[in-house]
Order: C-alpha cells, then sequence, then structure tokens
C-alpha cells in the first residue's frame, strides 16, 4: 500500500509540472536529465541480455527525441523581473505520464493476477512494450529538459 501511496504522491507532482507556468530552473533539469540518463543506461545494459528489450528501448528514446522537439516548439517562454519562466503543453506531458503509469499498473495487475501460477508468470522486466514506454518517456524528458536549458543559454 506504501507503494502505491508514493507512486501516486509522484504522479501527482509530475502532472502539477506539466500544467501552468514554471520557473526555468537550471538544477532540476539537469538532475532530472542525469537520473533519467543512468536509469536508461541501466535499463540498456540489462537489455543486451534480452535483444527485443534493447530494440523497445531504443525505438521509445528516438519517439521520444521526436515529441520532445514537438514540445519545446509548442512550449512558451517569458523573461520577467522574478525570473526566467516556462509553459509546457500540457497534454504531451500529461499523456506521456498517463501512458507510463498505465503501462506500470497494467505490468503490476498482470503480474498479481497470475502469481498463483508461476510457471506461466511473465517477469516485469521482460516486456519490450514497457521498455518503449519508458524510452519515450526517459527521450522525451531528457531532450525537453536539454532544449530548456538551450533556451535559456540562447535567450540570456
Amino acid at each position: 500500500m506504501a507503494i502505491v501511496a508514493l507512486v501516486a504522491i509522484r504522479m501527482y507532482g509530475r502532472v502539477r509540472r506539466n500544467i501552468g507556468r514554471q520557473r526555468l530552473q537550471p538544477k532540476r533539469l539537469i538532475a532530472g536529465i542525469i537520473i533519467f540518463a543512468v536509469v536508461t543506461c541501466l535499463l540498456g545494459v540489462y537489455s543486451l541480455i534480452f535483444p527485443r528489450l534493447l530494440v523497445g528501448l531504443g525505438g521509445g528514446l528516438v519517439l521520444g527525441v521526436l515529441l520532445a522537439l514537438l514540445g519545446l516548439h509548442l512550449t512558451r517562454f517569458e523573461a520577467t523581473p522574478e525570473g526566467r519562466f516556462y509553459t509546457p503543453n500540457p497534454y504531451i506531458g500529461i499523456g506521456l505520464s498517463v501512458l507510463f503509469v498505465g503501462r506500470l499498473v497494467y505490468r503490476l495487475v498482470l503480474l498479481s493476477s497470475i502469481s498463483g501460477n508461476p510457471v506461466q508468470a511473465p517477469s516485469l522486466m521482460q516486456s519490450s512494450l514497457s521498455f518503449f514506454v519508458f524510452g519515450l518517456l526517459a527521450g522525451y524528458y531528457m531532450a525537453y529538459y536539454i532544449g530548456l536549458l538551450r533556451s535559456r543559454t540562447s535567450s540570456a
């Protein structure tokens, strides 16, 4: 139950960051890039064992970067006396978050419903679609955050 509460709190925070004007905080963006890059690298190393996972992760990363370019194009930037702000397109970020959490919940429900038969139970870490969805999310946020940092330096 604690895991469900933690996921719900993180999801709420992620959705809040996708709605409305946000202060441009370079340290937070860099931390996000590093976290996504480390997790992506770890999943990439793991997926070397199962090549179909690597294809899913790589495909998601490529599409995530393309989606980030669209997201950056739709982002509004403004400089005020209080600092620099950006307003992301809410539909892209919320859609990606819902897709990721939906896929995670689906896999967890699937695993819990067949836990009585361990012979047929698929591993949580052996779904190329799950790796694709994570790659999509990671590719989007890494590229989007890099784009936000570049926009900050190019207009400063």
